[in-house]
């Protein structure tokens, strides 16, 4: 790994910043009002947490609401109409956001509690106080309880951070972090140690570029969501300290619902209902990605190590390397229909190329084994075929591809109970 002399480490701070959503008591001790978006100065007296009149719920009360959330909502129904889903409305986007969401944001848990706490609640509190809790839990997990987490095994391990198998309570969740195994840090040490300069302060360069890669997945599950991506369910940015396997003292550490292995080959044992209403999920996810609050977003990089299942669903668990950038075109006069797969190029774009590239991907890796027309009844194994066949094409949308799966799903439904 080439190393510059000046060092990315403060910009990891400066992105933590940019979320803004958790802080402990004495720094900032301000929340968001739902008057104009003014700040209002609210501070906590030195209540138990488990007293009744502390505002905010536990980390174990929160994991409570969300497995009776989960429970409750057997699978993600979809809207009837998919553009009122997926609309590009900033107003609907936010709505639909909020009733995803399985942990409740700091302004939905200040408004569920606040019945149960009078105004001569906040008042001052000072540095010197036993407990400096976390203002606003807008996750169950942070910087103030996730050293709570028994880290049991390592479960898994990328180029640029590793995964853990954690233990809260008796609840499993997966935990992130960059340590000095991956491959990017130990190609970085072994170039230090062949130039002689692996002093400390150069080795804590070797963690930079990993640990703002993490940073950037957290960032990103800040501002999108979508029942197949992978639930965050906190993290804690104290420090650029990386060296360190201990939770409680380790400098970026993320944490996330957790889910069983995906094996694509495990597809074909899985009943027709269930692949289909997979193979439904993942086309509204394309239409998600493409449709995002961010522009159309690309995932480079479709692997079957990049998925996981949780509760039957398919979910997409290594966001670091997404991005909405589409190719550049038309900046030669000789070269204006340089854009694949047939596109126009519009206002120096390829508009369109990430959607593309998305469901050429999707295909490859999923939808050929989800959609493998004759593991599907009779009714409607014809469509299923012409389904693969435009696929293939790539003359499909991720919404017309909903559209198409959804009306056969339909038919097949109705087909069987008639014959039952």
């Amino acid at each position: 790994m080439e190393l510059e002399k000046s060092s990315p480490l403060g910009y990891i701070f400066v992105m933590y910043l940019a979320v803004f959503r958790v802080c402990p008591i004495g720094t900032y001790a301000e929340d968001y009002s739902s008057m104009n978006g003014r700040f209002n100065g609210i501070r906590l007296q030195k209540i138990p947490r488990d007293s009744p009149s502390y505002p905010f719920d536990s980390t174990y009360q929160l994991l409570l609401k969300s497995k009776q959330h989960a429970e409750n909502k057997a699978q993600y129904q979809f809207g009837s109409n998919i553009e009122d889903d997926l609309s590009n409305n900033q107003e609907n986007r936010g709505r639909k956001r909020s009733s995803n969401l399985y942990f409740q944001s700091s302004r939905d848990l200040k408004a569920e509690s606040g019945h149960l706490v009078s105004n001569d609640v906040y008042n001052g509190i000072t540095y010197n106080e036993k407990y400096n809790y976390i203002q606003r839990p807008r996750y169950p997990f942070n910087c103030s309880n996730i050293h709570d987490i028994k880290i049991k095994k390592k479960i898994g391990h990328g180029v640029s951070k590793q995964t853990f198998l954690g233990d809260y309570q008796g609840q499993h969740v997966a935990v992130k972090m960059v340590t000095r195994h991956l491959r990017d840090v130990r190609e970085c040490f072994e170039d230090l140690k062949k130039r002689k300069a692996d002093t400390p302060q150069m080795k804590s360069k070797c963690f930079a570029i990993p640990t703002m890669k993490l940073m950037k997945e957290i960032l990103l599950l800040e501002q999108i969501n979508h029942p197949n991506l992978v639930q965050l369910l906190g993290y804690c940015v104290r420090s650029e300290e990386s060296d360190s396997t201990d939770i409680s003292e380790h400098g970026v550490v993320a944490v996330y619902e957790y889910g069983q292995r995906f094996v694509v080959d495990s597809l074909q044992l899985e009943s027709w209902q269930l692949r289909l209403q997979q193979a439904i999920e993942l086309a509204n996810f394309l239409d998600y990605l493409e449709n995002s609050p961010l522009g159309s977003l690309i995932v480079p990089d479709f692997k079957e190590g990049h998925f996981l299942f949780v509760d039957n669903s398919i979910k997409m668990i290594d966001l670091d390397d997404i991005n909405n950038i589409e190719p550049q075109c038309g900046l030669q006069p000789k070269h204006q229909s340089d854009c694949e797969y047939d596109l126009k190029c519009q206002r120096a774009q390829c508009l369109g190329f990430n959607a593309k590239t998305n469901m050429k991907h999707m295909n490859r890796l999923l939808f050929k084994r989800l959609l493998f027309p004759l593991t599907f009844p009779d009714s409607i194994i014809k469509d299923i075929g012409q389904v693969n066949a435009e696929l293939d094409s790539l003359n499909y949308s991720g919404r017309q591809l909903f559209y198409e799966l959804k009306t056969l799903q339909t038919v097949a439904e109705n087909v069987e109970h008639k014959q039952s």
